[in-house]
C-alpha cells in the first residue's frame, strides 16, 4: 500500500545518481547507493512484471550465469572464508544488472543528469587532488599517484576516462542541443580532465585514454561528412600517433646513451685522497651515468650525516636503504659519490633523498617524462637481474608468470572460487620467488584470474556471457556502451578490475546502465 504513495522511478533515478557520484568519492556511499537501489526495487514490488521481463530478457540470464560460475567454483574450493568474501565482492555484478535490467529505461534527459552528476563528482575529486599536489591541502605524499584521495589512482583514472568520453558524447552526439555557455563549459571540463590524467601519472589510465581515443576515432570518422575535414583529422591522428611513438623511442635511446668510461684513465682517489670504489661489472645507470663508479662511502656517510637527521645506513621515508637512494640520486645529477658531490646538493635535493626519490627527474611533478623514465629504468633493472619488488611495471611480469604457472596445473577446472590467494602464495613459496613477501600479489590481469580460478570452460563462458548480451540488446552501434566496453575490457588487461568492491561496482554500474538501462536511440522509450 505504501508503494502507491512513493514515486519509485524517482528513487531509482536518485539511486543511480548517488552511485555515479559515489564511485569517485566514497567507497561507503557507493555501498549505500547500491542498497538504495536494491531496497527500492524490492519495495516497489511488481514481481510478476519483473519476472516476465527477466524471463524474456535473455541477456540477464547470461549475466547472471557469471555469478553462477562463481558458485560452481565452490566445488573446487578449500578456503571457504575467502570464497564467501569473493562472492560478496561480486554481488554488484549480480544485483545491478538485475535491478537495472528489470526497471524501465531512463530517458535521454535522465541519462544526461546521471552523466552530469558523475562528471561533477569527478571534477570535485580532481580539484581536491590538485589542491594536494600544489600544497593547498596539507597532505603528505611520496608519489604523485597518491594524490588520488578517495579511490585507488588506477580506478580513478578509469572513471576519468568514462567522464572524458561521456563529455564527447554530449558535445558531439545528436541527442543533445547545448546552449553556448553549456557547450563551452563542457569543453573546459574536457580539457581539464585530459590534462589531469597527465598530472595523475596513472599509466594505465593514460594508455586506456590513448587506445580508446584511437579506436573510437576510426569507428566514428565516417560520421564526418566534410571530405577535407575528414582527411585532415585522419592525417592529424596518424601524425600524433607517430609523434607519441617517436617520443617513446627517443626516451629509450636517451636512457641508454651512456657516458664513455676508460678504466685506465679513471681517478683512483677523491680530492681528499680517499680511495674510490669502481664496480665496472655493474651496468646500472641513471640518466646515462654508471651508478657504481666514483664511489667513496666513507666520505658520503660523513657528509650526509652532517646535513640530515636520517642516518646514512638507515632507511628513507619509503623504507628503502637511504645509502642506495643517495648514490642513485648523486649519479642522476652526474656528480661523483664523494664529499665534493655531496657539497653540490641543495637543501631541496636532501629533502628528495630523504623522501625516497632516487633520481632528480622524479621530482618533476608536472611532467610525464619521469613516469616514462621510471618504466624504462624498471625494465632495465629487471633485465639485469634486479629484484622487481615495489616496481609496479616489472613485478607484474612475475605476477603473470605465477598466474600462468597456476593455470598450467589447473587448466580444466581452475583452483576454485576461494583458493586464488592461497594458490599464488603456494606458487611463490614453491618457486622461491625473488619478490619480497609483501609484494607477492595476484595476477593483475582479470582474464588470467578468471582462467586460473574457473579453468578454461568457466573462463570462456564468462567472456561469452559478458560479450553476447551486447548482441542481444543490439548495443554494438551505441556509442556509450562501446566506449565503456573498450575502457572496461582494456582495464582488465592490467588490473584485477572485478576483484575489489570499487572496481566491481564501477564495471557493474556502467555495464548495466549502458547495456540494459538506456534506449536513448528509441523514441518509444522517451518520457517527457
Amino acid at each position: 500500500m505504501l508503494s502507491k504513495y512513493i514515486d519509485h522511478h524517482k528513487i531509482y533515478l536518485f539511486g543511480l545518481i548517488a552511485l555515479a557520484v559515489s564511485l569517485p568519492l566514497s567507497l561507503f556511499t557507493t555501498s549505500v547507493a547500491e542498497i538504495i537501489l536494491i531496497s527500492n526495487w524490492l519495495l516497489e514490488g511488481k514481481f510478476k512484471q519483473k519476472w516476465d521481463i527477466f524471463r524474456k530478457r535473455k541477456s540477464l540470464w547470461f549475466i547472471g550465469s557469471i555469478y553462477l560460475v562463481h558458485l560452481i567454483g565452490l566445488i573446487f574450493t578449500s578456503n571457504f572464508d575467502y570464497a564467501l568474501h569473493d562472492l560478496k565482492i561480486k554481488l554488484p555484478f549480480l544485483i545491478l544488472p538485475l535491478v537495472i535490467g528489470t526497471t524501465s529505461e531512463v530517458t535521454r534527459k535522465e541519462l544526461k543528469w546521471i552523466l552530469v552528476f558523475f562528471i561533477s563528482a569527478i571534477m570535485v575529486s580532481t580539484l581536491a587532488s590538485t589542491s594536494v599536489l600544489f600544497g593547498i591541502i596539507p597532505y603528505e605524499f611520496h608519489d604523485t599517484r597518491q594524490i588520488s584521495l578517495f579511490v585507488d589512482h588506477i580506478r580513478f583514472s578509469l572513471l576519468i576516462n568514462i567522464a572524458i568520453f561521456s563529455i564527447f558524447y554530449m558535445l558531439l552526439g545528436k541527442g543533445y542541443k547545448l546552449k553556448k555557455p553549456e557547450f563551452y563549459l563542457y569543453v573546459v571540463v574536457l580539457i581539464w580532465l585530459i590534462l589531469f590524467l597527465g598530472l595523475l601519472q596513472a599509466l594505465t589510465g593514460i594508455l586506456v585514454f590513448m587506445v580508446t581515443s584511437f579506436i573510437l576515432f576510426w569507428m566514428y570518422l565516417k560520421e564526418v561528412r566534410h571530405l577535407v575535414l575528414k582527411w585532415f583529422l585522419a592525417v592529424m591522428v596518424i601524425t600524433v600517433s607517430f609523434l607519441v611513438i617517436s617520443y617513446v623511442t627517443k626516451a629509450v635511446d636517451r636512457f641508454y646513451s651512456v657516458e664513455e668510461v676508460d678504466p685506465d684513465k679513471m681517478d683512483s682517489t677523491t680530492s681528499n685522497g680517499n680511495p674510490y670504489t669502481h664496480i665496472l661489472d655493474s651496468k646500472q645507470i641513471e640518466n646515462g651515468y654508471y651508478v657504481w663508479i666514483y664511489l667513496c662511502e666513507d666520505e658520503l656517510r660523513k657528509e650526509w650525516n652532517k646535513r640530515s637527521t636520517f642516518d646514512f645506513d638507515g632507511k628513507d621515508k619509503l623504507g628503502q636503504d637511504l645509502r642506495h637512494t643517495l648514490i642513485r640520486y648523486l649519479t642522476s645529477k652526474g656528480f661523483r659519490k664523494d664529499s665534493l658531490g655531496m657539497s653540490k646538493l641543495s637543501a631541496n635535493d636532501i629533502d628528495f633523498v630523504e623522501n625516497g626519490i632516487a633520481n632528480y627527474i622524479y621530482g618533476r611533478k608536472y611532467s610525464l617524462y619521469p613516469k616514462l623514465y621510471e618504466v624504462i629504468w624498471q625494465v632495465d633493472v629487471f633485465r639485469r637481474g634486479g629484484n622487481p619488488s615495489g616496481h609496479s611495471i616489472t613485478q607484474r611480469i612475475l605476477y603473470l608468470e605465477a598466474a600462468l604457472g597456476i593455470i598450467s596445473d589447473h587448466f580444466w577446472t581452475g583452483v576454485g572460487t576461494g583458493d586464488v590467494k592461497d594458490s599464488f602464495h603456494d606458487y611463490y613459496e614453491k618457486t622461491n620467488s625473488q619478490l619480497d613477501k609483501s609484494w607477492r600479489l595476484r595476477a593483475h590481469n582479470q582474464y588470467l584470474t578468471f582462467l586460473l580460478t574457473f579453468g578454461i570452460i568457466g573462463f570462456l563462458w564468462i567472456l561469452f556471457s559478458m560479450v553476447y548480451p551486447a548482441f542481444i540488446e543490439k548495443k554494438w552501434a551505441d556509442y556509450l556502451f562501446i566506449m565503456f566496453f573498450i575502457i572496461g575490457f582494456l582495464s582488465m588487461l592490467n588490473e584485477d578490475t572485478l576483484e575489489t568492491h570499487i572496481g566491481n561496482s564501477f564495471f557493474s554500474f556502467f555495464y548495466a546502465l549502458f547495456l540494459l538501462g538506456t534506449k536513448v536511440n528509441s523514441a518509444k522509450t522517451e518520457r517527457d
